[in-house]
């Protein structure tokens, strides 16, 4: 079939739609990944720039403190000669302008004897020289890899590799003592504080400048770090451990160009190792090898690549966004208009099925109003005729037994036992009768009050003649209930037909029937008030009947246990029992319930307490 002409203007306004938006979406991609590009190389050509820099700073400094002891160690070595022999307080006086000169990056100084072996030690503290015992300072020179070199006299370096001390970097720094004849007397020793040095010195001067600069060792070792915790830490094991969960190939990749390069510049992935979890990001960095004494170190800057091109990063990604909005609310329109007839077919169709299953709804219910109507009238067929050869059944027993009381009065056992049997022919046909009533309230009742609690129990104990003998009857009432508008024969009725129930699910072996009495709680009195505004303020009490049976079956609906002729005892039941119980319970409005969730089954009569 052609397409509606409509239709196909709408497909080519869509294509075309489609080219654009993958046109510009290439375009802007492109735009994006030069930008980016640009942006690396141009960061990265500013960082080696820095990065040099820093370096020959770094050189400078160390450089600087190396002259610093060398002009000291003269001076020291001067005032030992017999010409310009100082005192000592002078002397202390020499090592405390140095000391002080840098307190926070060298606040200790050792004397070597021209052997290497200890002599004396100074520290400067609170702006006063302090001589130092041996095993204070030793701990400088253990860890120092390069003085052996001056104690076997082997050729005279400006400082030592760098060492680890209590999480700090040093390197000593190493100068001879010479007397006047040439002849070396001694060395002096100086440790550096490498990290002091980096923020004091050079870090503070590179502030302005996002990222950080650090140095490493050729054993990838952190010599230098803006954190401090990171001092010593080898790059890749060691923060492996730290953080197992982070992913390092990137650095695997930084260290690999480090250790076969002199300089260059990457970018990479990394952290940021001052936070508690390390945020993962885009890092550029520059990197260069140095000498300095037997030191050999990696100088390398990083900086945050998003830090630098927030800008021109965001607006690409802005222009994106819009693009991609403007384009799915093209989108989305078009695609609205061209359901809108799709979906009015759809509406029209639904409401036509809608219409339908009312009808098929309303036909249905009519159909079942018809089925009830019909059993209803059998039923007050079936009654009547019950009820009439039911009365000429307990008619003759009736006028026997009195007959029999009569003949035999002076027999009081015999008189008795007639007596059973004339109460009870007389209450089958009280209860054969009562059938006929369930549907009207008789006369007069509606005003009428009772004490409920007695009521129940002359009820219980005429029923119990017909109790089998394997059942335990128990009963638990509260006294003193009053209840208005019953007929007592009603109650009689409801309480046989539940009995009669609980005895049959029973059967013939041995169980237990539970008649309780009860005043609701307040949870059941406020969920039974909200049935309707004539019940809201009333107040209830629960009678319940428990046995001990099988209970009702799974999958079997409570509500069909109401309905007349239903029953799931075959041939042994007639389906009326509860069906009758239901009818006297809406004859004054009281509720009926099946409480299934324990052993056997548990019948609840709510009946409205009288008002006080």
């Amino acid at each position: 079939m052609e397409n509606k002409p409509t239709t196909r203007i709408i497909n080519i306004i869509l294509t075309g739609l489609f080219i654009i938006i993958a046109i510009t979406l290439i375009t802007i991609t492109g735009s994006f990944y030069t930008v980016e590009q640009n942006a690396k190389k141009s960061g990265q050509e500013q960082l080696m720039q820095t990065l040099n820099y820093v370096t020959n700073n770094l050189k400078l400094v160390i450089e600087n403190r190396s002259l610093s002891l060398q002009q000291l160690s003269h001076e020291l070595a001067s005032a030992d000669q017999p010409e310009t022999q100082l005192g000592e307080f002078d002397k202390k006086t020499l090592i405390a302008d140095y000391l002080g000169s840098h307190e926070d990056q060298t606040n200790l100084l050792i004397q070597l004897d021209s052997l290497g072996a200890f002599a004396k030690a100074w520290q400067i503290k609170d702006g006063f020289v302090q001589e130092l015992p041996e095993d204070r300072a030793e701990s400088y020179l253990q860890e120092d890899p390069y003085i052996g070199s001056l104690r076997d006299n082997e050729a005279y370096i400006q400082n030592s590799s760098e060492y680890f001390l209590e999480n700090q970097s040093f390197v000593n720094l190493y100068s001879p003592a010479v007397d006047s004849d040439g002849q070396v007397t001694g060395y002096f020793v100086s440790p550096l504080n490498l990290e002091n040095i980096f923020k004091a010195e050079i870090f503070s001067d590179t502030s302005d400048y996002s990222g950080y600069p650090l140095v490493k060792n050729a054993d990838m070792k952190v010599v230098i770090h803006p954190v401090e915790s990171q001092v010593g830490l080898d790059i890749i094991s060691d923060r492996q451990k730290q953080f197992p969960d982070l992913d390092l190939s990137d650095l695997r990749r930084l260290e690999e160009a480090q250790l076969t390069q002199e300089e260059g510049t990457l970018s990479y992935y990394s952290y940021w190792w001052d936070e508690e979890n390390p945020t993962k990001v885009l890092k550029l960095g520059a990197f260069e090898w140095i000498d300095i004494g037997a030191a050999h170190w990696v100088i390398a800057l990083n900086s945050d690549f998003y830090e630098h091109n927030r800008v021109p990063i965001q607006n690409n990604y802005i222009l994106l966004s819009l693009l991609l909005l403007i384009s799915s609310i093209i989108l989305i329109f078009i695609l609205l208009i061209r359901g809108y007839n799709k979906k009015n077919q759809a509406y029209e169709a639904s409401q036509r099925l809608i219409e339908k299953q009312k009808f098929e709804n309303e036909r249905h219910r009519l159909e079942k109003r018809i089925l009830k109507e019909s059993k209803l009238e059998a039923i007050g067929l079936l009654t009547t005729t019950i009820v009439h050869d039911m009365n000429n059944f307990l008619t003759p027993i009736l006028g026997n037994a009195q007959l029999l009381m009569e003949d035999y009065a002076e027999n009081e056992e015999l008189v008795s036992e007639l007596k059973e049997i004339y109460l009870a022919a007389e209450k089958g046909k009280d209860l054969s009768t009562n059938v006929l009533r369930f549907s009207k309230v008789s006369e007069g009742q509606q005003d009428t009050v009772y004490d409920l609690s007695q009521v129940l129990k002359d009820t219980i104990a005429e029923i119990t003649i017909l109790t089998p003998k394997s059942i335990k009857v128990v009963s638990d009432i509260d006294s003193g209930i009053l209840v208005e508008g019953f007929d007592k024969q009603d109650l009689q009725v409801v309480l046989y037909n539940l009995l009669t129930n609980a005895f049959q699910a029973i059967d013939t072996r041995p169980g237990n029937v539970s008649i309780r009495l009860k005043k609701a709680d307040a949870e059941c009195n406020a969920d039974l008030q909200k049935r309707s505004i004539v019940t809201k303020e009333k107040e209830y009490v629960v009678l319940s009947i428990t046995d001990d049976g099988p209970g009702i079956a799974e999958g079997l609906e409570s509500n069909n246990l109401f309905d007349p002729f239903f029953t799931t005892k075959g041939n042994n039941g007639s389906g009326l029992g509860l069906f009758v119980v239901s009818s006297i319970a809406d004859k004054y409005d009281w509720q009926v319930r099946l409480d299934r969730s324990q052993k056997g089954l548990t019948v609840l009569v709510n009946i409205p307490l009288q008002k006080i």
